[in-house]
């Protein structure tokens, strides 16, 4: 075995990864460096997609944002559709995500949206990175995600080629 020098909040981040999923160190940043550990291995799915190639070549956070959002969508199709079928009885007026482009641009003609991938859903896109990890946060949750996996999932987003939390 070698020794690397990382800093403390690195550190903490590896930490918390082995930690909250019951991961080796080793196991996590073999993962991430495409070094012979399968994110399958990894126990928790989506944690494994975040860890997983495809992921990772996501660089922006609009892109990241997307791409959760896509996978989320695609593995709990049925929570996905009611969460977004709850946010249309909202009181609070806007909403991040819709059935169609026009639904989004129609609370505000000043909104950019995009289709979510693999998906006919749509996501408001300009609001900042502490709004969409809020946001994801709502959808994890409404979802029945544990807090470790929404912390680690929301703080993909705003971090380059991370992992963790970073505060919502």
């Amino acid at each position: 075995m070698k020794n690397i020098e990382v800093s403390d909040a690195v550190y903490e981040e590896l930490k918390k990864l082995t930690t909250d999923f019951h991961q080796s160190p080793n196991d996590v940043l073999s993962a991430m460096l495409n070094l012979g550990v399968a994110p399958s291995t990894i126990t928790e799915p989506l944690i494994a997609y975040l860890l997983g190639a495809d992921f990772r070549t996501k660089f922006t956070d609009a892109d990241k944002y997307l791409a959760i959002l896509g996978w989320v969508a695609a593995q709990h199709a049925s929570d996905f559709n009611e969460f977004i079928v709850s946010l249309a009885g909202s009181p609070s007026g806007r909403r991040y995500l819709g059935l169609s482009r026009e639904e989004i641009v129609e609370q505000c003609r000043h909104n950019q949206a995009r289709q979510i991938p693999g998906t006919h859903y749509w996501a408001i896109m300009n609001i900042d990175t502490a709004t969409k990890r809020r946001f994801l946060s709502r959808v994890l949750e409404f979802i029945g995600y544990r807090e470790e996996i929404v912390d680690s999932v929301c703080g993909a987003i705003g971090m380059r080629h991370s992992v963790g939390r970073s505060g919502r």
